[in-house]
């Protein structure tokens, strides 16, 4: 196993610190953003077999943090862990965002060749990101996680970016997208 901070340290070209917070306190997180060069926030969503999601949102912990970090340093990088799209309310505040799915448990060498640039991001999404989560054509309870064990499928064959397409919605990053 490799953790981010593991694959991180041993990527960092010669002379580069690397520090690291845990990110139970936004100021203390802040606090170490501020006075460093790049700042990496990881996020990820809790998702496991025989349970939906209940929101594609990260929370406000998480989306907090995100935001008090990007505050106290411009170059804020995020990588998200998540098995689906999210939405970003800090998107316009960070330089970049990097989707790794649920790389393994090499994931810090993997994660750190992207972020070093040894290696290129060159994969594209295969699910499209909305902006919020009204954007989505399961957007309601009864669609979406369902209710009392039923799921309400009222999209048709508006599936995926079809939907997108016939409501005239512009996604966030469409499928494909990279």
């Amino acid at each position: 196993t490799v953790t981010p901070l593991q694959g991180i340290t041993a990527a960092a070209p010669s002379g580069v610190t690397v520090t690291y917070n845990n990110g139970s306190s936004d100021s203390s997180a802040a606090s170490a953003a501020a006075s460093a060069s790049v700042a990496v926030v990881f996020a990820n969503l809790n998702e496991s077999e025989g349970s939906d999601l209940t929101s594609i949102d990260l929370g406000s912990t998480q989306d907090g943090l995100i935001s008090a970090v990007a505050a106290a340093n411009p170059n804020t990088i995020v990588v998200l862990n998540t098995g689906s799209a999210v939405v970003m309310p800090w998107l316009s505040s960070v330089k970049g965002v990097l989707e790794a799915w649920y790389p393994g448990q090499e994931d810090g060498t993997a994660i750190a060749s992207l972020l070093f640039g040894a290696a290129d991001p060159s994969g594209h999404l295969t699910v499209t990101f909305p902006t919020s989560l009204s954007q989505v054509p399961a957007s309601t309870a009864a669609e979406w996680p369902g209710q009392n064990g039923t799921v309400q499928y009222s999209e048709g064959v508006d599936v995926g970016y079809r939907w997108y397409d016939a409501q005239k919605l512009t996604p966030l990053y469409p499928f494909g997208y990279g």
